[in-house]
């Protein structure tokens, strides 16, 4: 019996002295890269920091709801990235998007388009498209209006090198 509690005493002490393991640093994700840059760039329009815009977005950007989008291309809406900032970022604040991005928070996803690869985009990007999306969910069903089925906008990113820069804004 002795030689047990010994034993016993032993195995106890002989686990407590030893030190925890190391933690290891994880490397970011993509999604956590995308978090901070979105969090940035959010930041950027709400404080009308244009340089902090004009870093976290590409030359040109998707902009479906900017003025003359539709005319500068029949297959896109691209159009220069300050026509997004002068439409969107003076009244960013107020927005409907914005108001619903504080209220209800954000959802990532991403998409590829094959054989799709923008001029603007460096040389070496891959000729799929890979977009990530931070999507906001605006208006829920019924909530602007009886009968109004919602609305969503998107945030839409690519990775260029080893961070993210802004593509343009769609929404559904």
């Amino acid at each position: 019996m002795k030689h047990l509690l010994l034993s016993f005493l032993f195995i106890c002490t002989s686990g407590w002295a030893q030190k925890p393991a190391a933690k290891s640093q994880k490397a970011a994700s993509d999604w956590d890269v995308l978090d901070k840059t979105f969090i940035a760039f959010i930041k950027a329009l709400e404080t009308n920091d244009k340089a902090a815009y004009t870093a976290l977005s590409l030359p040109q950007v998707d902009c479906i709801e900017c003025p003359n989008a539709a005319e500068l291309g029949a297959k896109n809406n691209f159009v220069p990235a300050e026509v997004f900032y002068i439409t969107v970022a003076k009244d960013f604040t107020v927005s409907p998007v914005y108001k619903a991005l504080a209220k209800r928070g954000y959802a990532f996803n991403s998409m590829t388009l094959k054989d799709f690869k923008p001029r603007f985009l460096p040389k070496d990007y891959p000729k799929d498209l890979k977009i990530y999306e931070v999507w906001v969910h605006t208006y829920k069903p019924d909530e602007l209006s009886k009968g109004h089925k919602g609305t969503s906008h998107a945030f839409q990113f690519v990775k260029v090198n080893s961070g993210f820069k802004f593509y343009g804004l769609t929404s559904q």
